[in-house]
């Protein structure tokens, strides 16, 4: 092109074409930006599991620690109400308490929910289901008439405190006549002078990083036949 006697360069009159280099993103840099992507999107993903068993494991805790709380309760409230009651058969005297380490018996005032008055016979029991084991209590109206327990298959109320643990056993700290020393027993027999001191449940989760801690359940002053 000539403009006053200048010849002007032909690119200043149209545009210069691209290279095929320029003209988009090349099959390396598509790669790396789909690996970038997805390593970006592992983590997220990672983090949001992470973020989810942690709340997992916060709710699972929180729920153990009410479920222990009102379990703990239930049990130190009707323990500390154990009524020290005796029984008279053919001259002999037997206490309205005995247990060994799988379930006890003892007679306390009625529970607080059932608004009721009068006394009930409870039983804490260690129930073994299929693969795991359950704290159950069951409690029904005591007969002021009657010299003992009622039958296990009389009528009775059910309260599951506690579900799916591995294992449960129950101890008894005191002296069962007035020459034995106070220590730990397996057992406690109706035949005994005294009544315990203490209760103790031994609960085993399923879970062993969770463990639940004993349970000291206090008894009255310790009565004498």
């Amino acid at each position: 092109m000539r403009i006053a006697g200048l010849t002007l360069p032909r690119q200043a009159a149209r545009s210069r074409p691209r290279s095929d280099k320029e003209a988009g993103f090349t099959l390396l840099e598509i790669l790396v930006a789909m690996v970038v992507l997805a390593l970006i999107m592992t983590s997220a993903f990672g983090a949001l599991r992470l973020g989810d068993r942690s709340w997992e494991a916060g709710h699972a805790r929180a729920t153990e620690t009410e479920t222990l709380r009102t379990v703990s309760g239930v049990l130190q409230r009707q323990f500390k109400q154990v009524l020290p009651l005796t029984w008279k058969q053919d001259a002999e005297t037997f206490l309205a308490f005995n247990g060994d380490d799988g379930r006890l018996r003892f007679i306390a005032p009625a529970p607080l929910h059932r608004g009721a008055t009068g006394l009930y016979e409870y039983t804490l029991v260690a129930e073994k289901v299929t693969d795991s084991t359950n704290l159950v209590l069951y409690y029904r109206l005591h007969d002021p008439d009657s010299n003992g327990f009622s039958p296990d298959g009389s009528d009775r109320q059910r309260v599951l405190l506690v579900a799916g643990l591995k294992a449960a056993s129950f101890a008894y700290f005191g002296n069962q006549t007035k020459d034995d020393p106070a220590q730990w027993h397996s057992q406690w027999s109706n035949e005994a002078e005294y009544f315990p001191r203490l209760v103790q449940a031994r609960l085993v989760a399923m879970d062993e990083q969770r463990q639940w801690p004993q349970l000291n359940l206090a008894l009255p002053a310790v009565q004498t036949k």
